[in-house]
């Protein structure tokens, strides 16, 4: 599955079989870690690994992949020796409850990210741009009329409707880009490394491919678009901005584009003017 590793929770172990370093899905699955001894984190042992059979990177300086089965569970796990002295890594999914790993970071309906990773992955990308000025363009947008849709033709195709617009995100995206169902009818797109006007672009592709789906009425998105300013002390204000431009677009009719950028100032693009 794309993504996987994001799903992954990653420990630095030194020689003392303590947690010295954990990636932010382990932070976010175990929660407070460091400092504790690795095989009572992942594996709720009260002796280390070697003592019940499995290979321990700490104690026999090993790597290698394998499958543990706990307690009626199964964890595939990666180990190894670090190239620094006295340091290990392990990396372990429970492959027994895989799916409710899974669902902690992804929308059931659409298959996109859920709200809750895309906050942290937005705190990441924006603090990129505070350390390094990696440009992200965001777009911000909802379906237009869902209540309409659920109100005349039921919920189911009113999930359909949705999923329509996932499918749009995921054909008129990059690998690169991260997109996530925001809550209801609202969809978050991050564009790493990206200006302004091939997020425009990009926007404009989504409208296009809503208008061209065949449906129970018309299907429509309004889309707004901003970028990170130097001002920003986090990545809430850019979200407050994106937000902003597409409370803009569907006040001017729906199925636009619109842009607030990041010295106030907003405009407006339709498919129409696009295709012109």
């Amino acid at each position: 599955m794309e993504g996987i590793e994001r799903l992954i929770p990653c420990l630095i172990i030194d020689s003392n079989y303590r947690i010295v370093a954990a990636n932010q899905t382990a932070k976010n699955m175990f929660g407070e870690i460091i400092g504790k001894e690795c095989y009572k984190v992942l594996y709720n042992l009260e002796t280390p690994c070697y003592q019940h059979g499995i290979k321990c990177p700490v104690y026999g300086k090993e790597s290698g992949f394998d499958i543990v089965d706990l307690e009626f569970e199964s964890y595939l796990r990666g180990y190894g020796v670090i190239p620094w002295g006295g340091m290990f890594y392990e990396s372990v999914v429970n492959i027994t409850n895989i799916n409710n790993i899974r669902s902690s970071f992804i929308d059931s309906l659409t298959q996109l990210y859920n709200r809750k990773f895309m906050l942290n992955f937005l705190e990441k990308t924006h603090n990129l741009w505070k350390r390094y000025k990696q440009p992200y363009t965001l777009l911000f947008m909802d379906l237009d009329n869902l209540k309409e849709i659920n109100d005349n033709y039921g919920h189911t195709a009113g999930d359909e409707a949705l999923i329509k617009v996932a499918l749009c995100i995921w054909t008129h995206t990059r690998s690169s880009d991260t997109a996530a169902r925001w809550g209801g009818d609202e969809f978050l797109i991050v564009l790493p490394n990206t200006s302004i006007e091939y997020g425009e672009k990009v926007a404009l592709r989504i409208i296009k491919c809503m208008s061209d789906i065949q449906f129970f009425i018309k299907l429509s998105v309004s889309i707004g678009a901003s970028q990170p300013s130097d001002n920003d002390k986090s990545y809430s204000e850019v979200l407050a901005r994106v937000d902003k431009a597409l409370y803009q677009a569907k006040q001017s009719g729906k199925s636009k584009v619109a842009v607030l950028e990041t010295n106030g100032l907003s405009y407006l693009i339709n498919i129409k003017e696009e295709s012109a």
